[in-house]
């Protein structure tokens, strides 16, 4: 399917709408999400028509199969969710949360005329009052069939897909990695890897916080982990208790035993730029191939934007030129997934043309 400039299109897997504002290739468009003022590059098959969106989009795709032969427990009375796709977020700092089970992951199913299960919506929830980042993958036999990384805010919580019932055939396994955000850094990461099988899926029903409705569930990172993940000699501050302590304009940078955090002088001599083109990273590269030259560039872009994040900028420009646009584009992918990019753009500037893509911080 060709998509125009000017065109409305939604994501398959996560619901966001937005417009095609220019064409890259014959399998890739640049699209501005719609109230971000972000462009991204998308191949074709990761979009759709926005009006033919609820009609056509399921979140993981693959032809249902004959459905496995299991007992069912009976279904709760039927709950009806919003619009299949729509990204569903939500969470309450008031919530009464007695004893927290920490990360968790919750397959709603979503049950047929019949009262048979049709689908499970997923949702990761947070019950801590840790703000943390993670990256989820589930995995049908060996295919990563869904992939979702995002920040989660303390006593919050998010869907990001769909299981199909007919998929629970398919050998599903869910990869997860979490860790907390704190204003010194990130903590140690965790990793754990789930796997579905039918038995123990239908055993592990109970009523979600947040949701309150039965659902399939999973304890995936307990509290006392996100705790012992933070290195207590660090000095590490959880961010929500930085920004409070830290809400005035004028706010004193405050030192800790363990040495300062985001040293006033180490902000104001930080270069809110970083020029990428290959000359200024090497002095000859003319054995260097084109690959070696590319991966030299994202490492060092990789590096940068690690930097800008400890120092607390709030916006720098990566200029990569205009080229034929790889480098751009692989920019662009890795700013999407990162987790401290509030927004970025690549327009024109009187200085830059269309050379850099200009990066805003949480």
């Amino acid at each position: 399917m060709r998509f125009p400039i000017g065109t409305k299109v939604k994501f398959i897997h996560t619901g966001d709408e937005g417009t095609v504002v220019s064409l890259i290739d014959a399998e890739t468009v640049n699209v501005r999400l719609s109230g971000d003022d972000m462009e991204i590059p998308v191949n074709i098959e990761n979009i759709v028509l926005a009006d033919q969106y609820v009609a056509t989009a399921p979140v993981i795709k693959g032809k249902p199969k004959a459905q496995p032969q299991m007992n069912v427990p009976p279904p709760p009375p039927r709950f009806v969710p919003p619009a299949v796709g729509v990204p569903v977020k939500g969470g309450n700092a008031q919530y009464a949360i007695l004893k927290s089970m920490g990360i968790q992951l919750a397959f709603d199913p979503i049950y047929k005329d019949d009262s048979s299960p049709e689908k499970y919506l997923i949702y990761v929830i947070n019950d801590t009052r840790m703000d943390v980042v993670y990256n989820f993958t589930l995995y049908l036999g060996k295919r990563a069939a869904l992939e979702h990384s995002s920040k989660l805010n303390s006593l919050h919580y998010e869907r990001i897909g769909e299981l199909w019932f007919d998929q629970l055939n398919d050998s599903p396994a869910v990869e997860m990695e979490c860790w907390r955000l704190l204003t010194d850094g990130d903590s140690k990461k965790l990793r754990k890897e789930i796997n579905i099988k039918p038995k123990t899926f239908f055993s592990k029903m109970l009523t979600a916080p947040f949701l309150d409705r039965p659902v399939h569930h999973f304890r995936v990172f307990e509290k006392h982990e996100l705790d012992a993940s933070e290195e207590k000699e660090s000095g590490a501050e959880d961010l929500k208790s930085y920004t409070e302590r830290n809400i005035q304009p004028h706010a004193t940078v405050i030192h800790h035993s363990s040495g300062p955090k985001h040293e006033v002088k180490q902000l104001a001599e930080f270069k809110a730029e970083l020029d990428l083109h290959i000359e200024n990273l090497v002095k000859d590269q003319r054995k260097m191939s084109n690959s070696d030259i590319i991966n030299l560039q994202i490492r060092r872009f990789e590096q940068y934007l690690d930097e800008a994040v400890r120092t607390g900028v709030d916006r720098v420009f990566i200029i990569h030129g205009v080229g034929e646009g790889k480098l751009k584009n692989a920019i662009a992918t890795l700013l999407f997934q990162h987790p401290h990019v509030k927004t970025f753009k690549n327009e024109y500037h009187p200085r830059y043309g269309y050379g850099a893509t200009e990066v805003e911080f949480h």
